[in-house]
């Protein structure tokens, strides 16, 4: 019976200093099962979002605003290019359907001529 008690002593207490050993150590929640742990207080106050509530900005993010307008003034740019490139590949299709016309003798030589010249003048 003395070995038995010994051995329950022994489990008890080495269950017991374990237990108040992991206690120190710091775990994630028992929600956070990817084992992230918390920011610290600089790493939020130097987070994106804090610095964009408070409005704190150095010259990087102020560049990079000057950066996205510029990227937005070239994709405005480049916008107004393709419709002109669609726009004159819809005048080169009528004038091609026009021709065709011309060919089956629905339009006579002047009348697609005139249109043809109407429709050269829209090209940008």
């Amino acid at each position: 019976m003395q070995k038995g008690f010994k051995v329950f002593l022994f489990l008890t207490l080495m269950i017991f200093i374990g237990h108040s050993m992991a206690a120190d150590v710091k775990r994630p929640g028992a929600n956070n099962k990817m084992g992230l742990t918390k920011k610290t207080q600089q790493e939020k106050e130097n987070s994106f979002f804090n610095r964009l509530i408070k409005g704190d900005f150095d010259e990087k993010s102020a560049n990079q605003d000057d950066d996205i307008d510029q990227i937005k003034s070239d994709i405005a740019e480049l916008k107004k290019q393709n419709e002109y490139s669609d726009s004159n590949d819809k005048i080169i299709k009528q004038i091609k359907m026009l021709s065709e016309l011309k060919d089956e003798g629905v339009l006579s030589s002047q009348e697609f001529e005139d249109k043809k010249k109407i429709l050269l003048n829209k090209i940008k």
